[in-house]
């Protein structure tokens, strides 16, 4: 052991566990260790606990490869693994015994197996050190050897990816297997191949391997193929310069069928590339090697991969934590970059995209500069990108055909996170190939396909996005440039008569004001994408202006035509528009109809005229068979719609809601495929129609239908369903399962019960909901007994007055998760044997007419969240409620008849008891817990002297959790002394650094509003540093008394005009040395609404120690 320790091996010797502890506990100690390292001395055969644990060690050698050391001590191997050896005849006479035959025959093969392996023997080296220093010489060239060859950058992000990996593996599966990892250019695979490599290969006892890097680059060469095929094989059958056609001897495909084999193949882009690796026998690559063998193969080609049948891992970037771990090794050589270096450096990685190359080459070229060089170089970098990056991408692209070009550009440049129907739509025209070649370049790695609930988006990562504007850019000369994005080129082009441009995408958040010509695109006779859009949400301003008689004509070649606000009454009568896939116009307060003419969309698929407000008719649709989607909610000048709506067979998503004037539909929508039905608030709409489909979605809310359509009772498992109006006077039939069903302004007044001789007898469906709503039901008087068995997650009962009591759970209920009982003024109890819903995590029971808690409450352990609020008649919080262990929340705010509270459960951090006017006593344990958020407000008889230890050390405390804010709330009009306003230290230069900012303030109690907002700025000079909001602040107009607020937060961030920078830099670190002065005001609709009596600041430090020099600072409202 010593001798072990001075080389830093850090070594477990078995008498460090207990004879009388299990042998599970060695298992966990070998599975942790490289190596064992067994002496067997004159007298090891004499222990049955020795010969358990060589059994022990000889069984994880063989299940799990672990490697074993033997060392034979005054007795020769031969005694050891023989049957005629000084062992077994030990272990005969010592356990000869007949209740030991199977240990017997247990120690005896673990001593052969463990004997057989390569030791040392004292007989050979007589002198003890020197056999010591054999041994530990032999131990450290063993795990040099077994160690992993890979920079510690490397395994960033690794491991989790290894695990998923090792499944498909399946080392302990005695059977041929090709594991395939696919995935973009720069995304790790050779990385992850090469991690796997080093840490499998090295506990695969017997088994040879190899790593061929660079596979198709190779290839490329003359006779590369023949050379990698060549060098393979020679190394694997220990043979030199073993030419192509040996290869086809049968002696050694013989040899080649008994090798159990580790391999790699790095960057296989092809078929054929694969097929000469397996010596040309795909069709028998399952005997080629023996069984146990693996190959792992990475490719950007799916295809590659499929066509050898393998088990396929797509590679996927990092995610953000180990993009910054990996950036800050090679921008700063340490795991995370510096606090003051955190913002430029989240611009770096969100550039990066999880792309472990591009983080690698942006970090080694960000190494020692200045900020000022990164800040230009990070400014520039979409301009000009790295070579090191772009060229690895580009490869890919360089390999494509011409038609796989144009199509991947386009929808690299155009079709970002459209659906995969649409697009396929959109290409279908004008190449016939267009399925096959799209689902090429999604095997390809160069586009993703992402599925959803409802459908599938084709994305394309932001790095390949970003070369394919590289090369269309290429294009020097603007009017031949092929695909137009940047909002100078776009304005020039479009002043221009004749160009050769394919598609167009203008962001007007970015653009200002246009003034188009009517003649503006005559000359674009290749313009087949055409996008005017706002992807800033800022519809309302008008950026593109039309002559007051419109365009004179639009391309007929135009498949996209999407245009935010379209500024004319009608789309140009020049126009054919039978190529158009999508049309989008969308809002637009100008257009009245599309055409004056109605012609044929024969290729139509969506079709989006939400939001024209003047739009009295809808294209003809009689000629469109293709159509999908018809979104036209919030066109209030429609009336009707055409009868021929109801032909249109592939129909998927019908948008009609805020429609309020729209008064009829056709009578029935025969699309099999309609799945999505929004009909809601359409008030003059009195009757469905009816669906031949099986509905996922059919919203009614505020629309008073008379007869609900016959597809509510034939909705898909899983669907969404909304129902609304007074006309629904009995619970529907549902028999299928519904995500979510919402009933709501019925005049229901029970739900059916069944019993289950009922239900067997009728064959009866019984509904099942996982989320069931029944909101504002003012006639509803009674649930179903049925009801805990119908709803399997989450039960709202909300503004129906009449219940006064909830049905009884009879047996234990698992899955369901919440309750919330809202506005039931009548209730008066908890449902009969509510400890039998055992997974209820959150139970809310507000403004009803509970007097107590029932003790059983106790008994929900999984509970984390309690709202009692506005329970008026509730006097009691149980003292058992202490025992509820994960219970986090408790509001019993507008609880006016609580007088105290029992001792509260250990792990609370949210208490909010605002408005409990009788509220006297706190319980003891008050301050011993770790508050995120208390809130006191408005308890007049409550002691006004809280825990002082509490309130004087709230930031000290709140530092001390982990919460990154918190407040506190209650009655008085001081702010504690321990509060002060100081110059921001430098860094390094307090043995105290800040942790956070704790701030407060004491508000008036004249209220003239019920909500508002408390805001601070930070601010240097001029400059606003940080702010903070409180958020919604709720004041009680009948309080009486001021109230004190006291705040916590650990990096108040400044609100961006797109977004809080979650990343960005702690402001009161890059602000160092700098006087900060902090400005509170109000935010609300109304003015002098409250008045500020004082705020006070105190910087937190990191040791939790209170600063000298307390100051006072004023604000007005």
């Amino acid at each position: 052991m010593e001798a072990l320790s001075r080389e830093q091996i850090k070594a477990f010797i078995d008498d460090m566990l207990e004879k009388t502890e299990s042998i599970g506990e060695l298992i966990s100690v070998l599975q942790r260790s490289a190596l064992s390292i067994v002496i067997f001395s004159e007298n090891f055969a004499d222990s049955s606990w020795c010969l358990d644990e060589v059994a022990t060690i000889s069984q994880i050698m063989e299940e799990f490869g672990h490697r074993v050391l033997p060392i034979f001590y005054k007795v020769d191997p031969s005694d050891v693994s023989e049957d005629c050896g000084s062992y077994a005849a030990t272990i005969k006479l010592k356990y000869g015994a007949s209740n030991f035959p199977e240990d017997r025959k247990r120690w005896m093969g673990a001593l052969k197996a463990v004997a057989n392996c390569t030791g040392h023997t004292s007989q050979e080296i007589k002198i003890d050190s020197e056999l010591v220093k054999v041994i530990v010489s032999d131990v450290l060239k063993r795990l040099v050897h077994m160690s992993p060859r890979v920079k510690s950058d490397m395994l960033i992000g690794m491991d989790a990816r290894i695990c998923e990996v090792e499944k498909l593996l399946a080392l302990n599966v005695n059977d041929f297997r090709i594991i395939g990892l696919w995935g973009m250019g720069g995304v790790g695979k050779t990385t992850l191949a090469r991690a796997c490599y080093q840490r499998f290969t090295s506990s695969t006892k017997g088994t040879k391997r190899q790593f061929v890097r660079n596979i198709h680059q190779t290839c490329e060469k003359e006779n590369g193929m023949v050379g990698i095929v060549q060098e393979l094989y020679s190394a694997l059958l220990s043979e030199d310069n073993i030419s192509y056609e040996d290869l086809d001897v049968s002696y050694r495909r013989d040899r080649l069928s008994r090798l159990k084999l580790f391999l790699v193949f790095d960057d296989v882009e092809n078929f054929s590339e694969l097929e000469h690796l397996l010596l040309g026998d795909l069709l028998n690559t399952f005997n080629l090697f023996a069984l146990g063998s693996r190959i792992i193969v990475t490719t950007r080609n799916r295809r590659v991969l499929e066509n050898a049948r393998a088990n396929i891992y797509y590679v996927e970037g990092l995610h953000s934590q180990e993009s910054l771990q990996l950036f800050g090794i090679h921008a700063f050589r340490q795991y995370l970059p510096p606090d003051d270096w955190m913002r430029l450096s989240a611009v770096a990685i969100s550039y990066c995209k999880g792309s472990p190359l591009a983080i690698k080459v942006l970090g080694g070229t960000l190494y020692c500069r200045d900020k000022s060089y990164w800040e230009s170089f990070l400014c520039e970098l979409q301009k000009i990108p790295k070579p090191e990056i772009h060229d690895v991408l580009r490869r890919s692209y360089d390999e494509l055909g011409i038609v796989e070009k144009r199509l991947f550009l386009d929808t690299a440049c155009f079709l970002h996170r459209q659906r995969k129907n649409i697009v396929m739509k959109y290409f279908s025209i004008g190449y016939q190939c267009a399925n096959y070649v799209l689902e090429d370049l999604i095997g390809k790695s160069l586009l993703i396909c992402v599925s959803s609930e409802d459908y599938e988006n084709i994305e394309v990562h932001d790095l390949l996005r970003e070369m394919a504007w590289n090369i269309v850019n290429e294009e020097l000369e603007l009017a031949n440039r092929s695909r137009l994005n940047n909002v100078d080129d776009i304005r020039k082009i479009l002043t221009i008569r004749k160009v050769k441009t394919e598609g167009i995408s203008l962001d007007l958040f970015k653009a200002n004001e246009m003034y188009l010509e009517a003649t503006t695109f005559e000359g674009m006779t290749s313009l087949r994408f055409l996008c005017f859009v706002y992807f800033a949400e800022e519809h309302g301003i008008r950026k593109v202006h039309l002559p007051s008689g419109g365009l004179d004509m639009l391309p007929d070649s135009l498949r996209w035509l999407l245009w935010d606000g379209f500024p004319s009454k009608s789309l140009p009568s020049r126009f054919s528009p039978e190529n158009l896939v999508l049309l989008a116009i969308r809002p637009s307060p100008f257009i009245e109809r599309c055409w004056e003419v109605q012609p044929k969309l024969v290729n139509l698929v969506e079709l989006h005229l939400s939001d024209c407000i003047n739009l009295t008719d809808v294209p003809d649709l009689s000629s469109s068979p293709n159509l999908e989607y018809l979104y036209l909610r919030g066109c209030k000048s429609l009336i009707e719609l055409p009868s021929h709506i109801q032909d249109l067979n592939k129909l998927i998503t019908l948008d009609l809601g805020d429609c309020i004037n729209l008064r009829s539909l056709p009578a029935k929508l025969s699309s099999k495929f309609l799945e999505h039905v929004y009909l809601s608030n359409c008030p003059m709409f009195i009757r469905c129609p009816e669906i031949n489909s099986r509905l996922l979605h059919l919203d009614l809310m505020e629309t008073p239908v008379t007869v609900l359509p016959g597809a509510i009772f034939n909705v898909k498992q899983g669907s969404i369903l909304r129902l609304c109006g007074k006309h629904i006077t009995s619970f529907p039939a549902i028999s299928a399962n519904l995500n979510l069903f919402r009933l709501c302004h019925t005049i229901i007044r029970e739900m059916e019960s069944y019993d289950e001789d009922h239900l067997a007898s009728s064959e009866l469906l019984l509904p099942r909901f996982v989320q069931l709503e029944l909101v504002d039901n003012p006639q509803l008087k009674s649930l179903s007994m049925n009801i805990w068995t119908m709803v399997s997650q989450t039960l709202v009962l909300d503004d129906c007055p009449l219940i006064e009591s909830l049905p009884e759970v009879s047996q234990p209920v698992n899955g369901s998760t919440e309750l919330q009982i809202f506005k039931c003024g009548n209730l008066e109890s908890f449902p009969a044997g509510i400890n039998n819903l055992r997974s209820l995590q959150a139970l809310y029971f507000c403004a009803t007419d509970i007097t107590s808690l029932p003790a059983c409450i106790q008994e929900l352990d999984q509970l984390s969240l309690l709202d009692l609020s506005l329970s008026k008649s509730l006097e009691l919080v149980p003292s058992a409620i202490h025992k509820l262990a994960k219970l986090s929340s408790l509001y019993l705010t507008g609880c006016s008849m609580i007088q105290s509270l029992p001792e509260l459960p250990p792990n609370l951090i949210l208490l909010d008891v605002s408005g409990c006017k009788l509220l006297q006593a706190l319980p003891s344990n008050l301050g011993k817990l770790r508050w995120k958020y208390l809130c006191f407000d408005d308890c007049p008889r409550l002691d006004k002297n809280l825990p002082e230890e509490m309130v004087e050390n709230f930031p000290i405390h709140a530092t001390l959790y982990l919460h990154p804010r918190g407040d506190l709330q209650y009655s008085g009009n001081e702010i504690p002394d321990s509060c002060v306003m100081v110059r921001l230290p430098l860094p390094n230069s307090s043995k105290q650094p800040i942790k956070g900012i704790a701030f407060g303030v004491v508000c008036s109690s004249d209220v003239w509003i019920d909500w508002l907002d408390i805001k601070c700025d930070c601010n240097i000079d001029t400059l606003t540093a940080a702010s903070w909001s409180s958020h919604g602040l709720h004041l009680d107009g009948t309080a009486s008394e001021d109230n004190v607020y006291l705040w916590y937060d650990e990096n108040l961030l400044v609100e961006t005009k797109q977004r809080i920078l979650e990343e960005a830099e702690i402001w009161y670190v890059k602000y160092a040395g700098l006087t900060v002065t902090f400005r509170f005001y109000f935010e609300a609709e109304k003015e002098d609404v409250k008045k500020l009596k004082s705020t006070k600041i105190k910087r937190v430090t990191g040791a939790g120690g209170t600063a000298k020099g307390c100051r006072k600072a004023s604000a007005t409202a």
